[in-house]
């Protein structure tokens, strides 16, 4: 059974999913959003407690006022956790709920058990190159996040321009103020990720449009405890494109931290 709830933050609050038994795990969404309770959700919620919040200004969760950026953001993940009563969760974070993850970790190390990041946004090895998502073609962004732009996953994540709903168009415009300027990256936040002294898993699809493999090592070489996943024939959504081939890794990971930070 998945619940749909309501977490009063300090002043705000944000609509979350909830489902699952086991240690907690939070899901943090990227750019477009969750479309629903996905396969994802469901195989992480069969051995953990999975929250998945609707992220600040996305469709569900009004922004305060005063939120500008990830960092902001990060105030929020917080208060969140705080909000519904999370001890050291496990934090998986996709795309820009990856860069929220990080930001998180940097900010208050001590909330966080262990990170996933799965093709993250906030660094950049050379953001003039990477395709820009708000002004090119709309039809051509499934392209640009899918291996295979042809499947229902793809379809159900980004859909064709005549068929974007309110959801969709206002998580969008969440994400052109949440990660225009600077495109798609922090200046700072390379800088901090020493802080993020947790245990870290990068997942990053070999097919990643958006952001190559490269970014993985990048990533890797800045986080204190970070090891590298890839995975073949997926883009910038390796848990929905082949999540045979994700999901466990993910899962084996978390659950050796699991048991590794449990006292003797």
């Amino acid at each position: 059974m998945v619940d749909t709830l309501v977490a009063k933050l300090n002043n705000s609050a944000w609509s979350y999913q909830r489902g699952g038994h086991g240690p907690p795990l939070v899901w943090l969404h990227g750019l477009w959003g969750e479309p629903n309770w996905e396969a994802h959700h469901q195989q992480l919620a069969e051995r953990y407690t999975v929250y998945a919040p609707v992220l600040a200004g996305y469709d569900g969760s009004p922004a305060p006022e005063w939120m500008r950026d990830l960092e902001d953001m990060a105030t929020l993940l917080v208060d969140f956790l705080a909000a519904v009563g999370l001890n050291r969760p496990h934090v998986v974070g996709h795309s820009l709920g990856g860069w929220a993850a990080a930001e998180l970790a940097v900010f208050r190390p001590s909330v966080v058990r262990s990170l996933v990041l799965i093709d993250p946004l906030g660094l950049a090895i050379d953001w003039t190159q990477i395709p820009n998502i708000f002004y090119n073609d709309p039809g051509l962004l499934a392209e640009i996040f899918f291996a295979d732009p042809t499947t229902p996953a793809a379809h159900r994540y980004i859909p064709s321009p005549p068929e974007w709903d309110e959801r969709f168009i206002t998580n969008r415009v969440a994400s052109a103020r949440l990660a225009f300027a600077p495109y798609l990256h922090s200046r700072k936040l390379g800088i901090r990720l020493r802080f993020a002294d947790v245990p870290t898993l990068i997942v990053w699809g070999e097919r990643d449009a958006l952001l190559s493999p490269a970014h993985a090592e990048e990533w890797r070489s800045r986080l204190p405890k970070a090891t590298v996943v890839l995975v073949k024939g997926a883009g910038h959504f390796p848990h929905v494109e082949c999540p045979e081939a994700c999901v466990p890794r993910l899962l084996e990971f978390v659950e050796r931290v699991t048991v590794e930070s449990v006292p003797a």
